[in-house]
């Protein structure tokens, strides 16, 4: 994780400042496939997540807008899959981000170990600090920087290893240093990241930011941009969508 002070920083299309009273720890990279295996791994083992039917459940304890039920954590697939009650992880993809998870995965993984998701204030805030960027390393963006549709790197179509895009060559593909500017990696494409804010304060669908692999071009992974399945497209709650990830946040003084 790494550190952001509390301070001012850029927000929006329109670069407006605005402050946040506090310093956070914000995941360096995406939680991947290894870190959320160890998490079914260790919460099925505390009864905390539950498999029904081949599919991973987690009991939401509800709030103002949701109720409280059992929701989909995410569904068993080619990397993350169930052989004889045992979860296994495609040894290829176990340094690449978790994607496939709900928001209701994302948010019994941070239950699960004491963290939570980032607002999209603290998102915002360690992708571009105040700098007046478009994305989190500058103003320019091509296929050496990041992971997005048919950007042709040499892992497509799907997920790249977090940190890739970090100046390092992988065969004869090139990639820039895309840190953002407290260092963190991956917040302009590769899995889409799930943040704690609901899309309105009355719409039980939650925001995302940082665009993602599947079906989003450059556009969509400008820092400002913000989405969510919202109330004109409103699936089942728990849908598991394909590139749908997340990193995790956690204040330095007490929530």
């Amino acid at each position: 994780m790494v550190r952001v002070p509390s301070g001012k920083y850029k927000k929006g299309l329109d670069f407006k400042t605005d402050t946040i009273p506090y310093d956070y720890w914000i995941g360096k990279y995406e939680i991947t496939n290894t870190q959320f295996v160890e998490f079914i791994n260790s919460a099925l083992k505390n009864n905390f997540i539950q498999i029904k039917n081949k599919v991973l459940y987690y009991q939401y304890p509800g709030d103002e807008l949701v109720a409280k039920a059992f929701y989909k954590v995410r569904q068993f697939d080619k990397i993350i899959y169930l052989r004889n009650d045992s979860i296994i992880l495609n040894p290829h993809f176990a340094n690449h981000p978790a994607t496939g998870v709900t928001w209701f995965g994302a948010r019994a993984f941070c239950n699960f170990y004491g963290f939570r998701l980032p607002s999209e204030p603290e998102w915002e805030k360690a992708a571009r600090g105040e700098k007046e960027f478009w994305f989190p390393w500058g103003n320019e963006i091509d296929s050496t920087y990041a992971n997005y549709f048919n950007s042709h790197d040499p892992f497509e179509p799907g997920t790249t290893p977090v940190g890739f895009y970090n100046g390092q060559k992988c065969g004869n593909f090139q990639t820039s240093k895309a840190m953002s500017v407290y260092g963190c990696y991956d917040m302009a494409g590769n899995a889409w990241e799930w943040l704690e804010d609901r899309w309105t304060a009355t719409t039980p669908y939650n925001k995302g930011k940082g665009g993602g692999f599947a079906y989003h071009t450059p556009a969509f992974l400008q820092i400002y941009y913000t989405s969510s399945f919202g109330p004109s497209v409103a699936p089942d709650l728990d849908m598991c969508h394909i590139s749908d990830g997340f990193r995790v946040v956690k204040k330095l003084t007490n929530d």
